[in-house]
């Protein structure tokens, strides 16, 4: 399999987006966005350039892709037909990407949260006019081709306790090669979705490490650890993980990745990497570009 990461955080914006080439090929979760606000400041102008560039970069891929995978509705995971200035989406691009495709996504009525319902709602009524066929995803499996497309239920957006609702992963098969994308799964904080994982047994492991940048608000000291311990286990078996999106919106992400590392011989990295990329924080670094004009 060839996985391309198109939109990550390690590539200046909020996203997980990722082109994953089988005998089928696999548009996941293809939304790329900004913090509106971070240490009470706006994006910086290199920002809203990594935005457009990622943008470009799934609007490139959407024709040839044959399935779009949606694992929750918070938008850095979909492309919706409202313009926004964080989200730099339109009509256009939205249409571009879901025409003529199998559309596998989330339940927008079952174990969701009611923000994530309302923005499923629009969504699909949106879609009411592009020719594409949708299968809710949760906990079924798919052939399309040679390729074994697999979901989980319905997971935690990140602890058990989260207010954020909740999310699918996916499982790629083809060969004998496997690959899972992760999303919001934030480590993973929750040990249910840890054990999930090592029992789909992926080659490839892409996920979301802890929003560090939210201890004491959001997240505490615990979840951290439980994190930095349910990675530390999934590094242990998996031969290579690649974590980024909520963990890389914090300077702190390399000192956590490296702490995963020190207790596992196989490979850690963030999704740049995969393309010979050295990791672009933007958000993590917004004071610094107002403090250097």
């Amino acid at each position: 399999m060839k996985i391309t990461p198109l939109a990550f955080e390690s590539l200046g914006v909020r996203s997980m987006a990722t082109f994953i080439e089988t005998d089928q090929k696999i548009l996941v979760d293809p939304g790329t966005s900004l913090g509106p606000k971070r240490f009470g400041l706006p994006p910086w102008k290199t920002e809203f350039d990594a935005l457009h560039e990622t943008r470009a970069a799934i609007q490139e891929h959407a024709p040839i892709s044959d399935i779009v995978t949606i694992s929750h509705y918070h938008h850095d995971h979909f492309t919706p037909f409202t313009l926004g200035m964080f989200i730099d989406s339109s009509p256009e691009h939205a249409e571009e990407i879901y025409q003529d495709k199998k559309l596998f996504i989330k339940s927008p009525e079952e174990n969701i949260n009611k923000s994530q319902q309302g923005l499923a709602r629009k969504l699909l009524k949106d879609l009411n006019n592009v020719n594409r066929d949708i299968t809710y995803s949760d906990g079924n499996s798919f052939e399309v081709g040679n390729t074994q497309i697999s979901f989980s239920n319905a997971l935690p957006h990140g602890s058990q306790r989260s207010k954020l609702g909740y999310l699918v992963t996916v499982t790629i098969r083809y060969k004998n090669e496997t690959v899972m994308h992760a999303s919001d799964v934030q480590g993973p904080i929750h040990d249910g979705t840890k054990e999930y994982i090592l029992k789909e047994n992926p080659d490839v492991l892409i996920l979301s490490g802890p929003p560090l940048y939210l201890v004491g608000f959001a997240l505490s000291k615990e979840d951290v650890e439980n994190a930095r311990a349910n990675l530390t286990a999934l590094s242990q078996e998996i031969p290579k993980i690649v974590v980024d999106h909520h963990l890389l919106r914090d300077i702190r992400c390399f000192d956590f990745i490296k702490s995963v590392q020190e207790e596992s011989e196989n490979r850690l990295m963030v999704a740049s990497e995969l393309v010979d990329k050295k990791p672009n924080l933007l958000e993590a670094r917004r004071k610094e570009f107002y403090l250097e004009k």
